[in-house]
């Protein structure tokens, strides 16, 4: 079976982002580098770090597959030069193995695993406003993907389980493989995770959302940080959008440090969120308001520059809601980008973000413990766990099933990949929503 048709039918989307199907990146010629992101540049979480360290063979080679299948003249990965485990790993298999694969050490400053931010630091190339990585040669993947896209290939095994980290606010943190549907209050129970009376955060600290006990892991699930309801991570994420922006109007003092500090702005972009700021608080029209379209949501605006504790982050989220509601995509005469010269020295360096978000308390390792030992009595599977058209149940209820099985099709004219069953056991529920399996041994 062609590698694209392969990854589709195993279900292998991007394991660190908006879940984007990885069989839809691949383009055969014209691609100078593909870049495997190994930054994990959000603070508590360990998975690409863990997993370079513990499968390097895995990684390597299902990069190699990625490199040969598209040509690719350079195959890089990307990681922090203080990942010392995962460099040693990542090296001793190269010189063992003799892949064309280079190691790229990166600072330590966030947002280095931004896929823009990377492709210029390894290429020296900006990506278009509004653009992608493709249209300067390059391709970009997380870790995670390559590492399920290894077992696709060479295991024939779809994606089934998320790797995790859960830290924060618990005694051991943890990086562990959990199946696909598990719901995060009965894993939380299962680890022993006092979460009672505090806040779940879906992802890291700066990207994630606050999310529910009831709701179910996910092929997109990096990792779940448990904080108090007083801690900074989670305040200004409980934040109304009606207080946001009446904090937008009466507060901003149009300090800039928001727009001087933005890594998309500092790559050369058109993007100031002082003046997205500026409009929204006193209702002005005017194309400040399409920049919020070029935002990738890192988070620094509000969690590092704003002296006044406001959210251009979750303004720009709004903004963008309402844009791509109404059809409006950025469209830009632009063709050459230069980056700040300022760049380099306006970095944030991690060290001092997680002392800003009072995070240092908690920076402990959260070491990958491996095996297949967590083993819920039932898993919630949704539909639509990747960019694209949602996944067609084939399972119904009464069904019984396996642990790998194809339980939900996307037809091949649509953008999206298949969902399979992450335990044994019977379909109790399926809609265009969710799958229900309860296990065999419940």
């Amino acid at each position: 079976m062609e590698v694209r048709e392969k990854l589709r039918e195993m279900g292998v989307v991007g394991a660190g982002g908006a879940g984007f199907p990885t069989y839809a990146k691949l383009k055969q010629g014209g691609i100078d580098y593909y870049i495997a992101n190994g930054a994990e540049c959000e603070p508590l979480l360990d998975v690409s770090k863990e997993i370079m360290a513990r499968f390097p063979d895995k990684v390597l080679k299902g990069l190699n597959h990625l490199k040969n299948y598209t040509g690719a003249n350079n195959a890089v990965i990307a990681l922090k030069g203080k990942y010392k485990n995962a460099l040693k790993a990542l090296n001793n298999n190269l010189v063992n193995k003799g892949f064309d694969i280079k190691l790229f050490e990166m600072g330590d400053f966030f947002p280095a695993g931004d896929e823009q931010v990377m492709v210029h630091d390894i290429t020296g190339r900006v990506v278009p406003e509004g653009g992608i990585p493709l249209l300067v040669g390059a391709i970009v993947n997380n870790i995670e993907t390559l590492y399920n896209v290894y077992n696709a290939i060479e295991e024939n095994i779809p994606v089934t389980d998320k790797f995790i980290t859960v830290g924060g606010d618990v005694k051991n943190p943890i990086t562990l493989k959990v199946p696909v549907g598990t719901q995060i209050g009965w894993l939380l129970d299962f680890l022993g995770v006092d979460y009672k009376n505090k806040v779940i955060i879906d992802g890291g600290p700066m990207m994630g959302n606050i999310s529910d006990p009831t709701s179910p892991i996910t092929k997109l699930t990096g990792g779940l940080l448990i904080f108090s309801k007083q801690h900074p991570a989670v305040t200004v994420k409980e934040s109304s959008l009606e207080y946001i922006f009446k904090m937008a109007r009466i507060a901003c003092i149009q300090c800039r440090y928001c727009t001087e500090q933005c890594p998309r702005y500092l790559l050369g972009h058109d993007l100031q969120p002082s003046k997205i700021m500026l409009t929204v608080g006193f209702r002005l029209t005017n194309n400040y308001i399409k920049q919020a379209l070029l935002c990738c949501e890192c988070g620094v605006c509000e969690a590092y520059s704003c002296p006044q504790q406001l959210s251009p982050r979750r303004v720009n989220i709004a903004i963008k809601k309402e844009l791509a509601q109404a059809g409006v995509k950025y469209i830009t005469e632009k063709v050459d980008f230069t980056p700040s010269e300022a760049r380099d020295w306006r970095k944030i360096p991690t060290g001092r973000l997680k002392t800003r978000l009072q995070l240092t308390e908690f920076d402990r390792p959260a070491l990958l413990v491996d095996g297949d030992f967590v083993k819920p009595p039932e898993v919630c599977i949704p539909t639509k766990q990747h960019t694209g058209a949602p996944a067609v149940p084939v399972a119904r209820p009464g069904d019984k099933v396996q642990r790998g099985q194809i339980i939900g099709k996307v037809s091949e004219d649509k953008l999206g990949c298949h969902i399979h069953a992450s335990i044994d056991g019977t379909v109790t529920y399926s809609d265009k929503d969710k799958i229900i399996i309860r296990g065999e041994e419940s």
